[in-house]
This record gives C-alpha cells, sequence and structure tokens, in this order.
C-alpha cells in the first residue's frame, strides 16, 4: 500500500495518509484531510513541523491516560514543537471496566473486540467522530502502535465514506503488518520495556487472514454507530 505520496514525518511509525483510496460507485477519498499512525511521542521536532507542514490542526489520541507517557528511547522534543496543535483526547474503552475486560479482554488486538467495544462504549466511539468532524483541519488519528483501536476507527470512518471493502481490509492489514514489524524492532532494541510477544512473519500473514475475514462483514459494526456527524466527514 505504500507508496511515494505516503507521509515520512520523521520518527512517526505506522504513519498513513486515508486519501487515494477506492469509493465504491467510482473516485477516491481525498488526500491530505486524516491520517493514522502511532503514538505521537516519537515525532522529533522536525517531525512535529512535518505534521504542521502537512496541515494537521487536530491529534486525536484514542489511548486511556495511563497510556499518555514517554518512552525513555523517545526524543526529546520543545513544547513549542506542537504548541499550535490542538489535541482531543478521546479513549475508545476503559480498561477498569470488568464487562469490557472479560468480553474484549482476550480479543484487545482482534476485530472480533470490535463490536462489543462499539456496544459498551458508543458515546466514546462517537466523540471520536465528532472531534473528526469538527477539526478545522486535517487530523492524526493514532493509538499506541496504530494497529488495534487506530483500526477500529480507521475502519469504521471508511466505511462509513463509502470506500470499498477490499481497501478498508487491506489499510487494515498493512497497518497491522507496520505495526508488528515495529514491535518486534522494541523487542530487539528493547528487551527490558517491551511485554508484547513479536510475531514472526508467518505469525504476522496468518493474524492478518483471520482479522480480514472479519472485516468483510463490517457493515453489521457500523450500522451500530451514531452517524449525526458523518455526513461532515472530510474524506470525501
Amino acid at each position: 500500500m505504500r507508496d511515494s505520496g505516503t507521509p515520512d514525518w520523521e520518527g512517526a511509525f505506522n504513519l498513513f495518509d486515508l486519501g487515494g483510496l477506492p469509493l465504491v460507485g467510482g473516485g477516491t477519498t481525498s488526500t491530505g484531510r486524516v491520517f493514522r499512525s502511532g503514538r505521537t511521542e516519537a515525532l522529533t521536532n522536525r517531525g512535529w513541523k512535518d505534521l504542521e507542514a502537512a496541515g494537521v490542526s487536530t491529534v486525536i489520541d484514542l489511548r486511556n491516560e495511563v497510556e499518555r507517557r514517554r518512552q525513555p528511547w523517545d526524543p526529546t522534543v520543545r513544547d513549542t514543537a506542537y504548541s499550535r496543535v490542538s489535541f482531543a483526547l478521546t479513549p475508545t474503552e476503559d480498561p477498569e471496566d470488568k464487562v469490557f475486560m472479560e468480553t474484549c479482554g482476550p480479543w484487545l488486538d482482534h476485530p472480533r473486540s470490535y463490536p462489543d467495544n462499539l456496544r459498551l462504549f458508543p458515546s466514546k466511539v462517537t466523540a471520536v467522530f465528532k472531534a473528526v468532524a469538527d477539526a478545522p483541519g486535517a487530523t492524526l488519528v493514532h493509538c499506541s502502535g496504530g494497529r488495534d483501536r487506530t483500526g477500529l476507527i480507521t475502519a469504521m470512518l471508511l466505511h462509513l465514506t463509502g470506500v470499498e471493502i477490499a481497501a478498508i481490509q487491506e489499510n487494515y492489514a498493512e497497518a497491522f503488518r507496520v505495526a508488528s514489524r515495529h514491535v518486534a524492532r522494541m523487542a530487539e532494541l528493547h528487551p527490558e520495556q517491551t511485554h508484547e510477544r513479536p510475531y514472526s512473519i508467518d505469525e504476522i500473514e496468518v493474524r492478518i487472514t483471520e482479522r480480514t475475514e472479519v472485516l468483510s462483514a463490517w457493515w453489521l459494526i457500523c450500522g451500530q454507530l451514531d452517524t449525526r456527524h458523518s455526513s461532515r466527514f472530510v474524506l470525501r
């Protein structure tokens, strides 16, 4: 999926522009409007300038508060590097919720958790879409790895925009590949800080196949979303 048009913001990982994806009935999504990535603490001073130059006005953080912290290997950046960017803190889940953990805990890296996540926290998910719709400029949506929660929001956004299901599946698959390779690299460089077991290349592809099959029934999940703000999505 990655090509010469893929953004390159210094320090960013698992970064994609959601533009250029085929729409049902013809045409493609607009470029430079919505981006997805992994955690923004990896951005350098230059990376934040790159983000701003791309027109991003709002960074939408899907993580819970306890996850929003720097790691020892993150670059040191000036506060002024992101002073002109607005941040919307919109977690999609509540790990303190017993029902959520019992239901979704075993499937947090799998689209099988998406329907229950949406059922349990519809207002949280809707808040993310409102933040996208209300942003005065382009937006960046991210979680920690840019794979699971970002995958949930991205797939829903693309579905509601009218993107072909095969393209939604491929966007998910490529982000899963990149995130998994990043986990493997972090495990190699910082084994004492990495808690997720890295997958082999073959394991990654097996997991992608299983997960994209679940995404083929995405309309059943998206049908539960409050879409009052969908007409304002900027991917068209």
